[in-house]
């Protein structure tokens, strides 16, 4: 992938319907979760535009892991993404993969 692809990797996002919070204006709550990278945020909670990353295992998120995952909400990069580009990045330049990587059977139709 080419360095502006790369940054273009956003979430792949599930979308649920929270309950709302009472009060007479209160916005709708909304849980953003991530398909490839497992990563979930709440939308709207407490008011309007509010974002709040949850943790994945129940441990609570440090300061910085929340403002760096929240960071990636809007436009990414996702790291489930990441990982690939990084895979793609160690390819050879002609484009494929590394000798390790081959599985058998490309090796073989290789070597005829």
């Amino acid at each position: 992938m080419k360095p502006a692809v790369q940054a273009k990797t956003p979430h792949l996002f599930a979308i649920k319907v929270l309950d709302k919070l009472p009060g007479l204006f209160k916005p709708r709550r909304y849980l953003y979760h991530c398909v490839r990278c497992k990563w979930s945020f709440v939308v709207n909670d407490g008011r309007r535009g509010a974002l709040r990353p949850i943790p994945d295992n129940g441990t609570p998120l440090t300061r910085d892991e929340v403002v760096a995952r929240a960071e990636t909400f809007a436009a990414g990069p996702c790291p489930a993404m990441r990982v690939v580009a990084e895979a793609h990045l160690h390819a050879n330049s002609n484009g494929h993969a590394p000798a390790h990587a081959e599985t058998p059977a490309h090796s073989a139709l290789g070597s005829r």
